[in-house]
């Protein structure tokens, strides 16, 4: 019988360079911690293609790819770019009602907390599972931020905007963009993107 695959971690450490980071929290919660060579964003719909646009306004077409099967293309693009795939971080915001977590948050930046869990990318797949055995945590969105032990990438993914910011090294970000899977480009996470009315 499968076992439960996500630790939650009762030390966040590992979480330390997230907090200690100096950006604005919005900067941070939205778009990432700064310091990588290369940015993207993966955009879980277009970007509009006006100032204005309202997203309501626009047919996307048919469903493509769920948002945690997009960040799982992602994931797989950038397990290639670290040394420690069978130790990453996860952290989840305490912002949803129906996560089933007895401990308070343990990662805190200003105006957001967030629990931390262990895993390996591996894991990924059993994010959410309908299966307690797998997932006991309740129903859970996507993670907030997620990042291998080396900090070789970074994935940021917000619960307002309609994307995900990756920062990572050149190479991987130029696979990210280049994958036809996924909707990627590159980004400058100090300008404001294109955004929806």
């Amino acid at each position: 019988m499968a076992t439960v695959s996500f630790g939650l971690c009762r030390d966040a450490s590992a979480a330390t360079w997230l907090v200690e980071q100096r950006l604005p929290w919005y900067r941070l919660a939205a778009r990432g911690p700064a310091g990588y060579p290369s940015y993207a964003r993966l955009r879980f719909i277009p970007d509009p293609s006006f100032p204005g646009q309202k997203a309501k306004d626009v047919d996307f077409g048919p469903p493509g790819l769920s948002e945690k099967e997009q960040v799982g293309v992602a994931l797989d693009i950038l397990s290639q770019y670290t040394t420690t795939p069978d130790e990453c971080y996860f952290c989840i915001w305490n912002g949803w009602s129906s996560i089933a977590i007895p401990s308070p948050p343990n990662v805190v930046i200003p105006a957001r907390d967030y629990w931390l869990l262990r895993g390996t990318l591996a894991d990924y797949a059993d994010w959410n599972s309908d299966d307690p055995a797998l997932w006991p945590f309740g129903d859970c969105p996507d993670p907030a931020f997620i990042w291998p032990a080396d900090r070789a990438w970074c994935i940021t993914n917000d619960v307002d905007p309609p994307f995900a910011s990756i920062g990572a090294d050149e190479a991987a970000t130029a696979l990210l963009v280049g994958d036809h899977h996924i909707d990627a480009v590159l980004d400058d996470p100090t300008r404001e993107p294109p955004h929806w009315s």
